[in-house]
Formats: structure tokens, sequence, C-alpha cells
């Protein structure tokens, strides 16, 4: 597998307030410019004044409580970030609300049916020969691209780093860190959201912030969630899939595959559904097509991405057989690596796959993974560390 040096990497450390700070100084004009974009993409979405409907998102919500509680200090660093760009700093907190904000349009009958189609992801766990693997096509708006980063985290006082792959201005839209253990989320937006849950941004860096598999692994199990996602956390020798929502988190464990999983947008077990989908009368059988006739670009990537890593599974997963997968196009209205320039506006922001060796390894390609070049970055694990 080549890599080519294309993706901007940035090193954050000290405290959040200083990390945010450097972040937010150093990409000032990227997260001026891609804040400008969004609120273009705001008026264009719900035909509104986005300073009016972003002022309308905050009051309307309330996740405050649930951040400090369970990530305390990344508001502060949300505070630097604002101060570095010289941005407001409702914009910039609002920013970090992507998913939040698709469900709340949703509410308001604004939002339009793209929200839904959103990423597709995949992990293998590894054996003694083969390292486990995690990776992701994140899908996003087409405003984002350009804006791609690789964030270094390294925490203030705590051993090891954390690498995430993200857009400028935003916490985090995937990663992993030096336990290692990596992380990735796939929106699902069938499920029951919360206004006063912990938003995915938040969830990510708080599981990414944690020392272990199992300690990231409670965070889900236990915090509340402000939006339906699926996320998958993977370790060297452990992968899990859970569907969490405001009510219920749910693990996914496909039927006869023992070391791997793959996910798109919507849900399989959760049953913690939106009230316009389920009803007291459905049986299992109506609500789940239900949830699949609202998610035909969802169903149709993950039986392609099914079918296919299905049939590389046994051979064992490298990062090119992943590449392959996370390039696949079978579906030309619904493939699973999406190019700019749809109706929706809709595409392949990058895609990542993260490798939990010794040294563990992120690579990363801005853009659809069939033709955007991957970048190698190394992870450093603490000298005491042991797989």
């Amino acid at each position: 597998m080549k890599h080519f040096p294309t993706t901007h990497l940035l090193t954050l450390t000290g405290s959040p307030r200083q990390r945010g700070h450097a972040h937010g100084e150093s990409l000032r004009r990227q997260i001026r410019e891609l804040l400008l974009r969004w609120k273009d993409f705001l008026a264009w979405t719900h035909g509104v004044s986005p300073r009016d409907y972003i002022h309308e998102f905050i009051s309307q919500t309330n996740f405050t409580p649930a951040i400090e509680k369970w990530t305390p200090g990344l508001l502060d660093e949300v505070r630097g970030i604002a101060e570095g760009a010289a941005v407001d700093f409702t914009d910039i907190y609002a920013f970090q609300l992507q998913d939040e904000e698709w469900w709340f349009g949703q509410a308001h009958k604004k939002q339009p049916a793209a929200a839904a189609n959103a990423c597709s992801s995949l992990a293998w766990r590894g054996d003694a020969r083969h390292p486990s693997l995690v990776a992701q096509n994140m899908d996003l708006p087409d405003y984002m691209h350009e804006y791609q980063v690789v964030l270094r985290i390294q925490q203030d006082g705590l051993p090891g780093e954390i690498l995430i792959f993200s857009v400028a201005g935003l916490l985090a839209l995937n990663g992993m860190n030096s336990s290692p253990l990596a992380i990735v989320c796939n929106n699902l937006s069938q499920l029951n959201h919360s206004a006063r849950g912990l938003p995915v941004a938040f969830v990510l860096r708080g599981a990414l912030e944690q020392s272990s598999f199992e300690r990231a692994r409670a965070l889900l199990n236990n915090c509340p969630h402000a939006s339906g996602q699926n996320y998958i956390l993977g370790s060297p020798s452990q992968i899990i899939d859970l569907e969490c929502s405001a009510n219920q988190v749910a693990p996914y464990a496909p039927d006869g595959r023992t070391r791997g999983v793959c996910h798109t947008n919507h849900p399989f077990v959760n049953r913690d559904l939106h009230p316009g989908l389920a009803s007291p009368a459905a049986s299992p059988e109506m609500i789940q097509a239900r949830v699949e006739a609202q998610a035909v670009n969802s169903n149709t990537r993950y039986q392609a991405l099914s079918t296919n890593y299905n049939a590389v599974e046994w051979l064992n997963l490298d990062p090119e057989a992943v590449r392959r997968l996370l390039s696949l196009h079978g579906s030309q209205e619904h493939p699973v690596c999406r190019h700019p320039g749809t109706p929706e506006k809709w595409s392949t922001l990058g895609a990542t796959i993260m490798q939990l060796s010794t040294p563990a390894y992120l690579y990363v390609c801005p853009g659809p993974p069939c033709t955007a070049k991957f970048t190698e970055f190394t992870l450093c694990l603490p000298s005491n560390h042991q797989l």
C-alpha cells in the first residue's frame, strides 16, 4: 500500500484550553471559511437565516450538563478554538453538533433525506499474525472538502497520544489512541435522540481519552446519547459494535461472523426507534421493513460491503484489502465510495484505516478512497505498553 503526504497534521499539547487555542490559531483561516460554508449550507438546507436557526437550535437544546459531567475539559477546548480562531463561541460550539443539528432539522421538517445517508464502517479482530483493523468512509456535506485535518493530541500529564481525523475546528470525526484502541461511528437517524444527551463529537473524544478498551466501552454503555449512532470500538484483541440511542445501547453481532463487523446507517438490533417508525401493533419484521424502506441508500451500501467483506474475511484483511472494500462502486446510485457533485451535495469526505499493531498506524485519505492518496501516521505507544 503506497502512502502519499497529502493530509495536514496538527499537533496539540497542553491543557484543554491551550490545545483549543492552538487549534484555532493554527487553522484560523480554514475555520473561518468553513463556518461561512456551513452557514451557507444551513441556509440552503432550511431556507432560513443561519443566525436565527442556530439561535433556535441552541435555545431548544441543553447538552452542556452532559458534556461537563462525561467529558470535563472539552467545553474549555471548544472555547479555546473560538478564541484562537477569533470566532463567536456559539458558532463554533454549534458546529460541534453536526449530527444533533441533523435530527433537530428533521424534527422541524427541514432536513433533506441525505442526512441519513452517511458513513460506511467495518472492523476486523486480529490474531497472532494479523493485527486488528477499524476503518470507515466518512460521508459528509461537500462543503467540508479541503478542510480535512489529522489532529495529534498529547494530553497534559498523561502518557501516549491520540490521533484524530476531523475537519478544521471540529473536535473529532473518528480516531485512535495509544491504548491502542480505535473508534468510528455511523449516524442512525431512525433512533431516538435526546436534547440533553452527550453529542457524538464529545462521545468520540471522551472514548479516545480513556486509558483502556474497557473504560471506553463503559463510557459508551453508560453516557446519555444525544443522537442515534452506531459505534465500532476496536482493540488488538476485541471488536464490539454498539447501536446507541437516547434510551438503549444494543450490541450488534452479525450471524456467522466471529471476527468482524460492518455497518452503515440503519439499525439492526436497537429498537428505541423514532416514534414515526415504531408502533405498538407492529411486529419486529414490520418495523425492520419500515426502517429499511427509509434507508434504501444505507441498506444498499451495507449489502455491498457485507457481501464483499464475507468474501475476503477468511483470507485475513490487510489495509490494502480494506481500501478496496471502502472503494466499492457496486451501485451507481448508492455506492460505498461517494464522489462530490450529487444533487444532495453529500460525498465521502475521507477514508480512515486504523491498524492496531505495535506500532499502531492511522492511514488517511482526504476524499474518496478509490482516487485519493493515503497518508500514513504512526501512533506512539507508551514505552511500557504490551499488546
